[in-house]
């Protein structure tokens, strides 16, 4: 369910690079739950001045993740240990999370949308969102997902360059969680001057996402496998999605800020 939402004003900082995102994307969509109140308050404040709408998503409060297995909708275990090592299934507000943003690949499809934000409701611009525009008019004509805002491999230490020659030495006798190829993709790589190619990076919570980077993401997410962000990385990583990350980051997360949960999974 998706409702439309926007402060009156702008806050200096950002508003040349939301007046460009309005021209820009064709739809920019916040996702949230329809019960997180406090986070609506919180985006429409952080976000003033950019058209966008708060897309009501899944609630693991509602949600039945049995009958959702059984229905061959939800295959909890499936993507865990191909990340982690770890044999965890997904947990309530992980499910709720991932059956939201795709919901919203769905709609970007099914509109016929060429580009478009999405963002999570914990949002905020950084301090260099007003290099935004420079960013977005440097990717190539086909591309998939951008990450405006991520952690890990923000920077690559030297330390990190070390443990990637571990991975690549013993990823083809399936030593580590990475193929020689995932190994090769784990850091970021230089590409214009606000752009880098994306490598392992968390977090959902701000991209960019083509009409081709949508269907491949709700075709991959069907059934559910994965966290949100853990598929952009399994994607990412397997050379299957042409995704960037803006040097620097354009957005942050302001979950400890924001009464409640500090992440959507939790809520």
């Amino acid at each position: 369910m998706t409702t439309a939402g926007a402060a009156p004003r702008p806050a200096p900082g950002p508003a040349a690079a939301f007046e460009f995102l309005n021209g820009w994307a064709d739809r920019v969509f916040v996702v949230t739950l329809a019960r997180a109140v406090e986070r609506h308050a919180h985006v429409r404040e952080a976000l003033g001045g950019l058209d966008f709408e708060l897309h009501l998503g899944a609630d693991k409060a509602t949600l039945d993740l049995e009958a959702l297995e059984r229905e061959g909708r939800l295959a909890p275990w499936r993507g865990r240990r191909r990340l982690t090592g770890k044999p965890r299934p997904l947990k309530g507000g992980e499910v709720g999370a991932a059956l939201s943003h795709r919901q919203v690949w769905e709609e970007i499809v099914r509109s016929g949308v060429r580009h478009a934000i999405v963002f999570e409701d914990d949002v905020a611009p950084s301090a260099d969102v007003a290099l935004l525009p420079d960013a977005l008019r440097q990717l190539p004509d086909a591309w998939d997902l951008v990450y405006l805002g991520y952690t890990r491999f923000e920077r690559v230490r030297p330390w990190d360059r070390v443990k990637r020659l571990f991975y690549l030495a013993l990823a083809p006798f399936r030593l580590v969680p990475w193929r020689p190829g995932e190994a090769l993709r784990l850091h970021p790589r230089p590409y214009s001057a606000n752009l880098r190619r994306a490598g392992y990076h968390d977090g959902a919570y701000a991209y960019a996402v083509s009409a081709e980077g949508a269907r491949k993401l709700a075709a991959a997410q069907t059934p559910v496998t994965h966290a949100a962000d853990n598929l952009l990385v399994v994607l990412v990583l397997s050379g299957e999605l042409r995704a960037f990350v803006t040097e620097p980051k354009m957005f942050d997360e302001r979950s400890a800020s924001i009464p409640g949960p500090a992440s959507y999974a939790q809520r």
